[in-house]
């Protein structure tokens, strides 16, 4: 072989590699929110309501670098956190998404965990959203236990918010059905564009009897 094959193979394959180098950097890059997203939610699945302590929960937030919404200390604490794209340019995500998960304590235990996943990059997600609270019990309000689920739409918007109350008695059935993100909003080209996207197993919508 001569020095100039010589040359042109490994001109080729210092190419190749620094190609297939960038594109490895730029799928980590493309995909971070979305498994990011799915690594929150599974974590703060990890604590149980009514069982959990405080110090489970303040190693779950230490461990998804969660910050306390206020004062925080065993008698009560919210810790939250939230992951978005907004890291990747506009004309690929479109509008945008975000994902937040949230939990609180009170008296040393957990009793509250939420989840959000919304359509926007700003602290109130608009127009659209995904949102589900747990509780042990919805006390003497009318949200029946253990599911309850629904839609809020308004004359702008068809899909505004699908909202899911959920206490620990709930199916495991009805939890895998309402936590079945599409975490692809996060990278998919444009985005998604409401609710319907973000949780394609929420209930169907008033009108599409």
């Amino acid at each position: 072989m001569s020095i100039k094959q010589a040359s042109r193979r490994r001109f080729v394959f210092i190419a190749g590699l620094t190609a297939s180098a960038l594109m490895a950097l730029c799928m980590s890059y493309l995909f971070y929110p979305a498994i990011r997203a799915r690594y929150l939610f599974s974590q703060m699945e990890t604590l149980q309501l009514g069982h959990s302590t405080f110090d489970d929960a303040q190693r779950v937030a230490r461990r998804i670098d969660a910050n306390p919404n206020g004062p925080c200390d065993r008698s009560v604490c919210e810790w939250a956190v939230r992951m978005d794209n907004v890291e990747l340019p506009r004309w690929w995500r479109g509008s945008g998404a975000a994902f937040v998960v949230a939990f609180d304590v009170k008296d040393s235990v957990v009793v509250r965990k939420n989840t959000g996943y919304g359509i926007g990059k700003k602290t109130e997600f608009n127009p659209s959203s995904i949102g589900l609270l747990e509780q042990e019990h919805w006390g003497r309000s009318l949200i029946p236990e253990p599911v309850a689920a629904g839609w809020r739409s308004s004359d702008r918007y068809r899909y505004l918010e699908f909202t899911v109350y959920m206490t620990p008695k709930a199916s495991a059935a009805d939890r895998q059905r309402y936590t079945a993100y599409d975490y692809g909003c996060l990278w998919r080209y444009k985005g998604c564009k409401n609710a319907r996207e973000l949780l394609p197993t929420a209930d169907p919508f008033p009108s599409d009897k």
